[in-house]
């Protein structure tokens, strides 16, 4: 499969003229264009230092950063049918028999937990906890019957080999991050968890700015669902 970033690379292509500022801080990266849209990327403690590129090159991480939040605030404002104040809760979880999870979402677990729903997770990053599947990955992707994907498998290039590993799971992307793209559909992408912040709102890019994470600003957006509608897969 091709990657997501470059399919949009190539789809959308990159315009710095359309860039009004951006917000950079130790957590996210946050674009806003010349029409108030916003877009946020998540860092993962990258230290980003480029401000607004001229010219951008989707195999670099930094670059992906960037584009990721440039996609995010170009395409989530489009006019497709989503739904509106909506989150993976929404999914009837209890009826599912193996949930995954792709990133580590404390929130999220927590509730979970106090609704007695079962889980697992894969954490590319959280090494040291003994709850994180990393070392059954293989497995637990191969059985899993729902899929919740960080959106930051987008920006860091896991996202087709997530997919190629597990082939009869449904499939949903979750995050800030997330690009609410129907095209995603050709990765075998059965919805996308999102948000749409209002236009202009400066609230979102100061408290970005300052180094604060997604609870800081994930009230400002609404949070929407796109259901993506299957095409054929690249």
């Amino acid at each position: 499969m091709q990657d997501f970033l470059e399919y949009l690379f190539n789809k959308y292509g990159y315009d710095p003229k359309f860039i009004r500022q951006i917000a950079v801080g130790q957590r996210y990266i946050a674009v806003e264009l010349v029409n108030g849209n916003i877009g946020v990327c998540a860092t993962l403690s990258y230290n980003y230092k480029k401000g607004i590129p001229k010219e951008v090159f989707p195999e670099i991480y930094s670059d992906r950063l960037f584009l990721t939040a440039y996609y995010n605030a170009l395409l989530n404002y489009r006019t497709y049918p989503v739904e509106n104040n909506k989150d993976i809760y929404d999914l009837k979880l209890e009826n599912y028999r193996q949930i995954v999870f792709i990133g580590k979402f404390d929130p999220v677990f927590e509730k979970l937990r106090q609704r007695d729903i079962k889980y697992s997770y894969i954490d590319l990053r959280d090494t040291l906890s003994h709850d994180n599947q990393i070392n059954n990955k293989e497995q637990l992707l191969s059985i899993a019957d729902l899929l919740i994907i960080s959106a930051t498998a987008i920006t860091n290039q896991t996202l087709n080999e997530i997919i190629e590993n597990s082939p009869y799971s449904e499939k949903y992307i979750l995050g800030p991050s997330s690009i609410l793209s129907p095209d995603l559909s050709q990765w075998g992408i059965n919805g996308i968890f999102g948000l749409q912040f209002n236009p202009y709102d400066s609230r979102v890019l100061g408290v970005i700015s300052l180094n604060y994470g997604t609870r800081y600003f994930i009230h400002r957006g609404n949070k929407v669902l796109l259901k993506c509608k299957f095409m054929n897969t690249i």
